[in-house]
């Protein structure tokens, strides 16, 4: 999927230009913000519930998404209709988020299967269904960019690829739950009060992570947020790694806590390894290689254009990267903390801290954008982050009663710095395949430093291999 979306990016840049990038990245930062009054935070709370032990699934899955199917249709309509009642959007921006809002819808009522498939530890269905809906949407983009087609006809193979993973999913899910639209008015009480904090949490999370490009767009308008947008969106592909990762954990952790399993500090304290593993590699190589891949994603013309002089120093979109990336390797451990809380009940405990940043994020991204553009924006990112990462591994600390060790810290960053010393000095040849040799590099540096042993590497094989 990763790799998807990157050619997927790659083929607009190079079509639509910085301009046409930005109000691409501007539709979908719009959309994005009414898209978290659709889920309400629903999802978490449905893999929560669905996972405790000896409860009816069936009756929890289809009260929630029929509560989602009502949800998504009024807020994506209100989203569409409040785009076109905005003086300072153009045509293009205003129909583009009519037609991003109905593509948004599916996924939004997909995302319930998604739930569904990581309570059962199913996720080859979701991984299935999400291939396919993608594959479509990159084949339709390039379609269409072949045939010279429009911006909001781009927006409309979104409504096509979204559906068909929709589809897919139900068909999936239709073979653990048949779906009929339920009204427990006294369950719907449950699931509201128990995802309001959580929607709470969603939402001032989204404005801390999107407000910078709504404000670029303000100050700097769309060549600033096209700049800015081609960096920011592999961030936030990549950052659903960690996402991933500890949505299959999330079931897990949540069995353990509430049926007072003894594993439960034993399967958070090898999350938390894993991605420091996973986070530490993969945020050196970016950081790295940053150029190379604006490079191979946008092409040269782009790393020309979206260079910017601040004092002297030049920044280009591969500086803003590398800013931004450190801002990726705090999410890879944030992830742990903030999903820890929703798993003990505590979800609650994250809004005003969320609150608090994200009001320093808007005034910082207001005072520095002016003068810094895209580059105060990455700074800002970074330093908001760090505040949540400090804040957040604290009251997990508080209210969890367990401190999660940082042994293995240590000699990741002996493992990390061989691989980035061999990037370095291989950075001439081709990017993926420097990439490869990263990784061979680190894998076997992190054996013979006894980080991953041959035990772990079995448990984590099919079994088909393990003989």
């Amino acid at each position: 999927v990763t790799i998807i979306s990157l050619i997927t990016i790659a083929a607009l840049t190079r079509y639509l230009g910085i301009s046409g990038y930005g109000d691409y990245t501007t539709i979908f930062a719009y959309v994005s913000f009414w898209a978290v009054f659709a889920d309400f935070g629903f999802f978490w709370v449905l893999v929560r519930e669905v996972s405790k032990p000896d409860v009816d699934q069936q009756k929890i899955f289809n009260n929630i998404l029929t509560l989602k199917i009502i949800s998504g249709l009024a807020v994506f309509l209100i989203c569409s209709l409040v785009g076109f009642l905005i003086p300072q959007y153009s045509w293009t921006l205003k129909l583009g988020i009519a037609i991003v809002s109905a593509g948004w819808f599916w996924m939004s009522l997909n995302s319930t299967y998604v739930g569904l498939f990581q309570s059962r530890l199913e996720m080859y269905k979701s991984v299935i269904s999400e291939i396919v809906g993608r594959a479509i949407i990159l084949a339709g983009v390039l379609v269409l960019v072949n045939l010279h087609y429009g911006l909001q006809s781009i927006f409309a193979v979104y409504i096509l690829g979204n559906f068909a993973n929709f589809l897919l999913s139900y068909i999936f899910g239709s073979q653990n739950i048949k779906f009929s639209p339920r009204f427990d008015i006294s369950l719907w009480k449950y699931i509201l009060k128990e995802s309001f904090p959580l929607a709470i949490i969603t939402f001032i999370g989204l404005v801390h992570f999107k407000i910078d490009t709504v404000i670029l767009s303000l100050f700097k308008g769309s060549v600033d947020v096209g700049i800015y947008g081609v960096p920011f969106k592999i961030l936030e592909i990549i950052i659903l790694i960690p996402a991933m990762f500890i949505g299959n954990v999330f079931p897990i952790l949540t069995k353990y806590f509430h049926a007072h399993d003894e594993r439960l500090s034993q399967a958070i304290q090898k999350s938390f390894d894993f991605l420091v593993i996973l986070g530490f590699p993969i945020v050196a190589g970016l950081i790295t290689l940053s150029q190379p891949i604006i490079k191979l994603i946008a092409g040269q013309d782009y790393i020309t254009i979206s260079t910017v002089t601040i004092r002297g120093i030049d920044f280009a979109a591969p500086r803003v990267l590398e800013i931004l990336w450190i801002s990726g390797g705090l999410t890879f451990l944030l992830t742990v903390f903030s999903n820890l809380l929703t798993v003990i009940g505590k979800q609650q405990k994250q809004v005003m801290p969320m609150f608090v940043v994200t009001v320093f994020n808007i005034i910082a991204n207001i005072l520095i954008i002016p003068k810094y553009s895209y580059v105060g924006s990455a700074v800002i990112n970074v330093l908001t982050e760090l505040a949540m990462l400090i804040w957040w591994s604290i009251i997990t600390k508080k209210y969890l009663g367990f401190n999660i060790s940082l042994k293995i810290v240590p000699k990741v960053v002996i493992v990390t710095l061989i691989m980035t010393a061999s990037l370095f000095l291989l950075r001439g040849i081709n990017v993926i395949l420097i990439s490869l040799i990263g990784a061979v590099i680190y894998g076997v540096a992190s054996y013979l430093l006894k980080i991953v042993d041959k035990e772990t590497l079995l448990k984590i094989m099919p079994s088909s291999l393990r003989k």
